[in-house]
C-alpha cells in the first residue's frame, strides 16, 4: 500500500481532493494533506510519502521550491502538479525537476486517478528493478570471491580430454593431486544447459548470471553428495555426483531436485533452462558419457524447462516426412492465410506426436521453406528483403520447434498481408495519408508508418515528399492542426482535451505548436473567430 501527500493553500480545494478521489482501489492507504510547505516537511519527516500531488503559487513558498527539497530529501517520492497556472516557464522547471506530471485546474477526478496510477506503476518497477539490481549485486559480490580450486581443473582436464581417459593415468594424477575419490566411487553427470535467457544480456552480465545458476546448483542438487560443478562452454555446466552406493530411490530424489532448480532459476534467475541426467560410470568413462548428454543436448529441439534422462532417450531415428511445399506455395500465391497457418500448425503437431523433431528435420524444413517462400516472392515481383527485414537472419531460427514454428507462421503473415496490400488501388503515401488520419490521436513515428506499408523510413520519407511536396512531419502537424481547428470552433472542448483528442500529451507543446502554426494560440484563434462571428 501506498501513502500521498496532497499540498494546496486552498483548503476546500485540497479536502475536496482528499475526498472525492477512491483512494483505496488506487491502492493509497493513507492520504495526508498539507496547506503550507512547512507543514509537507513535517509530514514527509513522520511518514514515507510515495506521491505528492501539490499547487505551485502559495504564501509561504511555491511548489518547485518544494519539490526541489523533496527530490534532495525524498528522491523515491513521485511529484504531480494540479495549479492554475498554465505557464510554460513552470511546467518547463517542473519537468526539470522530475515531475510526472504538471495538470491544470479544475482537473476531472478520472484523470488524476489516472496519473496517480501512473505513479503507483512507476514506483512498482522502480522497486522491482532496484529488487534485481540487489540480487545483481549479491552474485556479483559471490562472484568476485571465487577461485579456481584443483579439483576443478582436474576435471575440466578430464571432461576435455586434456587428461587421457585411461585409467591407470588417471589414477596416478588422482594420487599425485589428492584428489578425494577411490576406484570404488562411479559418477553420474547432470548437464545443465540455458535455452534462453529471457533479458537480454552483455557480457558481464552473463558471466555473472552463468555464476549465479552454479551457485544455486550447488546448493539443490548435491543432496547428501558433494556435487563438483564444471563450466563445459557458455550456457552450460556438468555437475558430477559421486556415488558410492546405488540406492532405487536416488533418482527420483535427483529428479526432484533438478526439477526445483529449473523452476527456481525460472523464476529468479531469469532463464528457461534443462537438466540431463546420464548414466553412473567409472571415472575415466566420463568424458564420453559427457559426449552423449552434449549429443543428446543438441538434438533437443521440443523440450524447454525439462528433466530428461539419458536412458529414456530414443535413439531409432524416426523418419518423418516433410510437407509438401508444392501445395504451400499455391496457398501462399492465393492469399489462403487461415489455412496454410492451420497447415502448418497441424504439420508441427503431427510431429511432435511421432517424437520426430530432430535438429536435422528442423534444418531440412527450413530450407524447404526458404525456397518456397523465395520462389513465391519472385514470382510475384517481391524483393525479398521486404519480408525478411524485421525477422531478422535465418541462422538461429531452427534452435527450438517452437521458434521455427513461430518464425515460420510471422513469415507466411506478413507476405500474405503484403501481396493482399499490393494489390489494392491505395498507392503507398495513400496508405500513410490514411494511417496518419486514424492514428492522429496517438503518438506516430516514422518507423509506424514505415512499417505499415513495409519500407524502409529513409526511403518514404523521400518518396512522401516527392509526391506531396512536404515531408511526413509536416503533413502529420497540418492534420493535427485542422482538426484542432475545427474542434476550438465547432466543440466546447477544452484546449488540454483537444490537445489530448490531436495526439498531444503535453498541453504546452502543443500550444506551442498550435502558435507556431496559426501565429496565435488556441484560446485566442477560438476567441478571435468567434468574436469575428
Amino acid at each position: 500500500m501506498f501513502q500521498l501527500l496532497i499540498v494546496d493553500d486552498e483548503i476546500y480545494a485540497a479536502r475536496g481532493l482528499q475526498a472525492g478521489v477512491d483512494w483505496g482501489k488506487l491502492g493509497i492507504s493513507k492520504v495526508h494533506v498539507a496547506y503550507n510547505i512547512r507543514q509537507a516537511k513535517e509530514l514527509f519527516k513522520d511518514y514515507q510519502i510515495d506521491i505528492m500531488i501539490c499547487d505551485i503559487e502559495m504564501p509561504e513558498g511555491n511548489g518547485l521550491e518544494l519539490l526541489t527539497w523533496v527530490r534532495d530529501q525524498h528522491p523515491l517520492t513521485e511529484s504531480i502538479f494540479l495549479t492554475c497556472h498554465a505557464d510554460f516557464d513552470y511546467a518547463k522547471k517542473a519537468i526539470q525537476l522530475g515531475s510526472l506530471d504538471y495538470m491544470l485546474k479544475p482537473a476531472r477526478f478520472d484523470e488524476i486517478e489516472s496519473v496517480v496510477l501512473k505513479a503507483i506503476n512507476k514506483i512498482i518497477k522502480t522497486k522491482e528493478f532496484d529488487e534485481y539490481k540487489n540480487k545483481y549485486k549479491h552474485y556479483q559480490q559471490l562472484w568476485s570471491l571465487s577461485e579456481p580450486l584443483l579439483i576443478e581443473r582436474f576435471w575440466l582436464d578430464l571432461l576435455t580430454q586434456k587428461i587421457p581417459p585411461n585409467p591407470t593415468e588417471i589414477k596416478q594424477i588422482v594420487n599425485e593431486q589428492q584428489i578425494p575419490y577411490t576406484e570404488t566411487v562411479q559418477f553420474l553427470p547432470i548437464l545443465i544447459s540455458v535455452q534462453r535467457w529471457h533479458n537480454e544480456l552483455n557480457s558481464q552480465d552473463e558471466q555473472i548470471m552463468e555464476f549465479a545458476l552454479r551457485d544455486v546448483a550447488g546448493s539443490l542438487l548435491k543432496g547428501d553428495q558433494q556435487i563438483q560443478l564444471i563450466q563445459i562452454k557458455k550456457g552450460s555446466l556438468c555437475a558430477i555426483l559421486p556415488i558410492e552406493d546405488q540406492k532405487s530411490a536416488a533418482l527420483c530424489t535427483l529428479k526432484k531436485d533438478c526439477q526445483a532448480y529449473i523452476d527456481f532459476c525460472r523464476q529468479d534467475l531469469y532463464c528457461d533452462l534443462s537438466c540431463y541426467i546420464g548414466e553412473l560410470v567409472a571415472i575415466h568413462e566420463m568424458p564420453k558419457m559427457l559426449d552423449m548428454l552434449m549429443t543428446y543436448e543438441r538434438c533437443n529441439v521440443s523440450c524447454i524447462n525439462q528433466v530428461l534422462l539419458l536412458r529414456k532417450r530414443i535413439d531409432k531415428e524416426i523418419s518423418i516426412q516433410l510437407p509438401d511445399m508444392n501445395v504451400w506455395s499455391d496457398m501462399l500465391k492465393k492469399g489462403c492465410k487461415d489455412s496454410l497457418l492451420n497447415e502448418i500448425d497441424q504439420c508441427f503437431a503431427a510431429a511432435r506426436q511421432k517424437n520426430g523433431l530432430t535438429s536435422d528435420y528442423l534444418y531440412q524444413f527450413k530450407q524447404n521453406f526458404l525456397q518456397m517462400i523465395y520462389y513465391v516472392l519472385k514470382i510475384k515481383g517481391i524483393p525479398a528483403h521486404i519480408i525478411f527485414s524485421e525477422n531478422g537472419s535465418t541462422e538461429g531460427v531452427t534452435r527450438s520447434a517452437t521458434y521455427l514454428q513461430n518464425w515460420v507462421k510471422d513469415v507466411v503473415k506478413k507476405t500474405v498481408d503484403y501481396l493482399v496490400d499490393s494489390e489494392s488501388n491505395l498507392s503507398v503515401v495513400g496508405k500513410v495519408k490514411a494511417y496518419i488520419h486514424q492514428h492522429l490521436n496517438e503518438e506516430v513515428t516514422r518507423d509506424d508508418l514505415a512499417a505499415s506499408v513495409y519500407l524502409n523510413p529513409d526511403y518514404l520519407s523521400r518518396l512522401f515528399k516527392k509526391e506531396t511536396g512536404i515531408s511526413i512531419s509536416d503533413y502529420l502537424i497540418q492534420a493535427r492542426m485542422n482538426i484542432a481547428k475545427e474542434l476550438l470552433l465547432k466543440t466546447d472542448m477544452s484546449v488540454k482535451e483537444i490537445a489530448l483528442e490531436v495526439g498531444y500529451s503535453n498541453f504546452s507543446h502543443f500550444s506551442k505548436i498550435f502558435k507556431k502554426s496559426m501565429n496565435v494560440n488556441p484560446k485566442e484563434f477560438r476567441h478571435g473567430r468567434q468574436k469575428q462571428a
